[in-house]
């Protein structure tokens, strides 16, 4: 199936998602341990111990800056061709 291949962009933003919620789940850590900031714990800890929710995330990502790309390239032709 086509899902079961990740393409490299994929893996880029699963990468770059996967950082953002390890260093969000440290920052919202000390948040709630020193100044009582607790609403954003949970919320970075679960997609810490859910890393497959990101992954589907980087996919979603991914998909959405396709069809960006395509759409760019689409809007360069139409104008390029004299219409």
């Amino acid at each position: 199936m086509v899902d079961d291949f990740a393409g490299p962009r994929k893996l880029r933003y699963f990468l770059y998602l996967l950082l953002i919620a390890v260093f969000g789940a440290v920052i919202s850590k000390i948040l709630a341990d020193f100044y009582g900031i607790e609403f954003l714990e949970p919320i970075f800890w679960w997609f810490v111990e859910n890393p497959m929710a990101l992954f589907e995330l980087a996919g979603f990502f991914s998909i959405i800056v396709l069809s960006v790309i395509v759409g760019v390239k689409a809007l360069r032709l139409a104008d390029n061709s004299g219409f």
